[in-house]
């Protein structure tokens, strides 16, 4: 168990270790700048799943290290996410956690329409739809051929996609602090919360019509790159030493390695990609449910400019548009989108249905654009989404997914058929109401479980009356007592309606209304540094957002996300970085409307620029002319000027421009 309070309420975890993230066969390794491979032992009783005591539909990822919590807490209507400090606030050392509500997070790259990521379609004729017997196929010397297409049936069971996850020296270093456990706990961490996305998910073709969910993700492979790779002149390496890499470029050296084992291969790296007037965090090969079209899960090999690609890859980055590490909840957002580009979804088109308004839940997780991270729908995704994904999922999964473990006995779960779970005092048979296969001990008078039920005590129901759960203001809950019927704590009735709850808000019919809301206003991040720890509202979606107070005395919690980083004694912290790395910020940030701003606001300053800028090269051009034809004889003055090879007639001159072919398409 593991007991804490943060965000207005209490929390005791019931926790078990976790076994299904990881692939039975699994490997972990510390790659050096030569290439060789170190395994690495990882320690799985630092994983845990679990729930939160007394919420049946409660659900928890956690992973503890040196003291330090990682962790998703999922409730029906919240989740809240703890994670070390040192990764956003290093001043405070490496003995403290943030605990942020996901209601609370305005993802770094919210402000203007940025995509935060891209996607690639590669290899020949990819939206021509698949003849049903016959496909054409694509050989190295470039000649096609028709042949038989395989037959690959959709398997139910197949629900995993095994993964290799690669982590360059850059993410080894920003992300995991020099430390290869650090890093690859926190991968692992990482894609236990984007599974539980994927496996919660329904995936139908219409919201009335039956669909399949429990499709997800193992992990096989994780490799550690504990320093750059030494390479020969004129090689490329994805983990090599390099001031800025395109996002492109980086994806298909990345995919030249052989990745055929794996469902899908994923690079993460900490670097800023910017592409034209947007920084991009992620980019991957988009699957298609034609059976051997290349790109995304279990793909076929791929050759192009001599080299074989295997495009079951991707890569996002953990550095966003402010040079900041990113916070947990958007890495997951980050590398959840980039899966859905090798699972078959494209981004969500602009029309109602998968990409509604705010007030009717925002926009899914595969949006063109940014997120708010206030909208229920940043998670999902869309019927547009679901209905590419399924096809795919038929199409491909039988490939190259493997089966799951089953759920056991001896989890803290009460699962399938199962009467309790008392962990391993019940798989050891040394429960006193829990026997070893799951079943109470009725022959004894067990009618509940002291691990499982909040209302049961030694066997038996409580008597009637019994607090089992404390009032929670965060949520609008009064407390909750046993009813002496059953083992169950009883759901909690809501707050009086205005009574105070988390950060100024009030209640209203079971729901804690944020302050800005029982204002009639809207909920905001004030986006100037003086006020970025202030409580702040805007009238509406289009408004600027103001201060509530103008005084110091409504300032938010410390911890609370702001549009730096994290509040702290009610100044917005941005992440340490030196000068030379600030200066570079600023210059990877511009762009022609940043520029075309400036120019505006500065007339007179601009002309200066632009004239000095025009002038002075001219004025030394010129002198620098006149000087030579003043040394120069004038007769080899007149020999230059006859000879029709040293100055060629203006019409002889042949000015065209030759366009570039590309291969492929980013959006």
């Amino acid at each position: 168990e593991v007991n804490f309070k943060t965000l207005g309420r209490d929390f005791r975890l019931i926790l078990t270790p976790r076994r299904g993230v990881l692939h039975s066969n699994f490997q972990a390794y510390s790659v050096d700048g030569d290439g060789n491979e170190k395994p690495v032992a990882i320690d799985h009783e630092n994983f845990y799943e679990g729930r939160l005591f007394g919420e049946k539909w409660s659900d928890a990822s956690v992973h503890i290290e040196n003291g330090l919590m990682t962790a998703a807490i999922h409730l029906p209507d919240e989740t809240y996410h703890i994670e070390p400090s040192w990764r956003h606030l290093p001043h405070l050392g490496n003995e403290t956690m943030i605990a942020y509500r996901e209601s609370d997070v305005r993802l770094s790259w919210h402000g203007s329409k940025q995509s935060p990521c891209a996607y690639v379609k590669e290899g020949p004729h990819w939206d021509e739809p698949e003849e049903e017997e016959f496909k054409e196929e694509v050989n190295k010397n470039g000649t096609r051929k028709k042949r038989q297409a395989d037959q690959y049936e959709y398997t139910p069971t197949k629900t995993r996609c095994p993964l290799l996850l690669v982590a360059d020296y850059r993410f080894y270093e920003e992300m995991g602090a020099r430390n290869t456990k650090t890093t690859i706990n926190y991968l692992i961490s990482l894609i236990d919360r984007v599974h539980k996305i994927y496996n919660d998910t329904i995936w139908q073709d219409r919201a009335e019509s039956e669909g399949f969910k429990g499709m997800g993700f193992v992990i096989k492979k994780i490799v550690v790159h504990s320093e750059s790779t030494r390479v020969r002149g004129g090689e490329a390496h994805y983990n090599m030493i390099r001031d800025k890499w395109d996002v492109r470029n980086l994806l298909e050296v990345y995919s030249r390695e052989h990745r055929g084992n794996y469902c899908l291969a994923h690079l993460f790296t900490h670097q800023t990609f910017s592409s034209r007037d947007s920084t991009v965090l992620g980019l991957a090969y988009i699957s298609s449910p034609r059976l051997h079209s290349v790109g995304g899960i279990c793909s076929d090999e791929y050759f192009k400019n001599g080299y074989t690609l295997y495009l079951n890859s991707g890569l996002s980055s953990s550095r966003n548009h402010y040079g900041q590490r990113v916070i947990t909840r958007e890495a997951d957002l980050v590398t959840a989108h980039e899966f859905g580009h090798n699972w078959g979804s494209e981004h969500d088109p602009d029309i109602a249905e998968c990409s509604p308004s705010a007030s009717q839940g925002g926009s899914y997780l595969m949006y063109t654009y940014s997120v708010s991270g206030y909208d229920v729908n940043n998670k999902r995704f869309s019927p547009c989404s679901l209905r590419s994904i399924r096809k795919v999922l038929q199409a491909k999964s039988g490939r190259c997914f493997s089966e799951p473990e089953e759920s056991f006995c001896g989890n803290l779960r009460v699962e399938g058929d199962e009467e309790c779970d008392a962990g391993l005092l019940g798989t050891e048979d040394n429960d006193a109401c829990c026997d070893k296969v799951c079943k109470l001990r009725r022959n004894q008078g067990a009618v509940c479980s002291d691990k499982n039920s909040p209302c049961c005590q030694n066997c038996r129901y409580l008597p009637a009356g019994n607090k089992c759960r404390d009032a929670q203001y965060a949520t609008c809950e009064q407390e909750s007592r046993c009813s002496g019927k059953g083992a169950e704590c009883p759901k909690s009735a809501p707050m009086t309606d205005g009574t105070t709850c988390l950060e100024k808000g009030k209640c209203r019919m079971g729901k804690c209304i944020p302050y800005c809301e029982t204002q009639n206003l809207q909920s905001c991040m004030c986006d100037t540094s003086g006020d970025a720890c202030k409580r702040c509202c805007r009238m509406n979606l289009n408004d600027t957002c103001f201060p509530v107070s103008p005084h110091d005395d409504d300032i938010l919690p410390d911890g609370t996300p702001c549009i730096h980083g994290f509040c702290n004694k009610g100044v917005c912290e941005k992440t340490i970085q030196d000068v030379v790395e600030r200066f570079w910020d600023i210059i990877e940030d511009i762009n022609i409307n940043k520029v075309l701003l400036i120019l505006r606001d500065n007339v007179v300053g601009a002309v200066i620029i632009v004239t000095a800028l025009i002038w002075v090269p001219a004025s030394c051009l010129i002198n620098y002319i006149d000087k030579k034809r003043l040394r120069a004889p004038d007769s080899d003055y007149l020999l230059r000027r006859d000879d029709p090879w040293s100055a060629p007639e203006a019409k002889r001159i042949v000015s065209m421009k030759v366009p570039h072919r590309t291969n492929s398409q980013a959006m």
